[in-house]
């Protein structure tokens, strides 16, 4: 397959807020959860979910729902005590706090949310236990933390993504082309950003039919390969 002869252009998409957010049964309860902090049983919730699930979303989401503040975990990781201290005085979430190689902010900002009575999101790749940098002593504060993991999309929930990188993408999909796609997609959130790009970059000069995206699902499987 020929190289795309077009850069297909992006703007950055705004973030959205929780009635912005496609809910199906797929993640209708995961969503629920993690809405309802004041019932938390810990001051600390994990949410653990892959690559593009969409977990940096629903923590941005939660953090101004609460009236917090949202971080990544490597402009976390550079606070001083002091900031975070602040930080903690209202609701807060961490964006992969496992990507963190020194757990000592993590260590101190969960004793200040607990001492100041404030809720902390963790958005993470993987459950605490797994996190090879995570102390003897934060482990044992995290263990009372309730774990839940964004689950596989259902078929509704990948037309939405897939919708939305077509926007994001200035691609107009037509809906023949959108039923083939999304069942050869399965349910895997990062396939999508990679077919829609490359779709987009072919589409100046091709039509967006369905053999175009066959052979861009067939480039794909070529590079997995």
């Amino acid at each position: 397959m020929s190289e795309p002869k077009q850069i297909p252009i992006r703007f950055p998409e705004a973030d959205l807020d929780f009635d912005q957010l496609t809910v199906t049964p797929a993640n209708r309860a995961i969503l629920a959860a993690v809405r309802r902090s004041d019932h938390w049983p810990y001051h600390v919730f994990c949410l653990v979910g892959s690559s593009l699930s969409g977990l940096t979303t629903i923590a941005k989401a939660w953090a101004r729902e609460r009236g917090g503040t949202y971080m990544d975990g490597k402009d976390f990781a550079a606070l001083k005590s002091e900031q975070i201290e602040t930080l903690a005085s209202n609701d807060f979430a961490i964006d992969r706090p496992d990507l963190i190689s020194d757990q000592t902010n993590l260590l101190f900002a969960v004793s200040a949310a607990e001492r100041l009575g404030s809720k902390m999101l963790l958005a993470a790749g993987s459950a605490p236990a797994t996190w090879q940098s995570c102390s003897p002593d934060l482990m044992s504060r995290l263990r009372s933390a309730p774990i839940a993991e964004i689950p596989l999309p259902d078929e509704p929930l990948m037309r939405a993504r897939l919708k939305r990188a077509c926007d994001r993408a200035y691609l107009n999909m037509p809906i023949g082309v959108e039923d083939y796609l999304v069942t050869r997609l399965g349910l895997d959130y990062s396939r999508i950003e990679y077919v829609i790009e490359a779709l987009a970059g072919l589409a100046a000069d091709r039509p967006l039919t369905i053999p175009l995206v066959r052979e861009v699902l067939g480039q794909e499987n070529d590079e997995a390969n």
